[in-house]
């Protein structure tokens, strides 16, 4: 009888650890997250860095950055209708300011 107490309050501990685990996330400077709920998001997004709570198991984090994001793309030589060649080269800046 005994073992079985045990062995109950074990259990209960390691479903304690892991709803901890899974409840609560870190969110770093310059992110911001949305919460899902079965793939639909949940409320306004947090945008507040430090230590958040969500529901274990049922919601999830999509973590999005909030500086200037930027891609640079590779530069190409376009040939145009007369046989000259373009130098053409595509860069990008965006910032996320809305993450729904």
């Amino acid at each position: 009888m005994k073992q079985v107490a045990q062995f109950f309050l074990a259990g209960l501990v390691l479903l304690a650890v892991v709803l901890i685990y899974d409840g609560f996330f870190i969110l770093e400077e310059g992110k911001q997250v949305v919460i899902t709920q079965f793939g639909a998001p949940v409320g306004d997004p947090v945008t507040d860095a430090g230590l958040h709570f969500k529901m274990p198991f049922i919601q999830h984090t999509e973590v999005f950055e909030k500086k200037i994001l930027i891609w640079d793309g590779e530069p190409n030589q376009i040939p145009t209708n007369d046989k000259t060649y373009v130098y053409l080269e595509a860069t990008a800046r965006w910032r996320i300011t809305n993450a729904l």
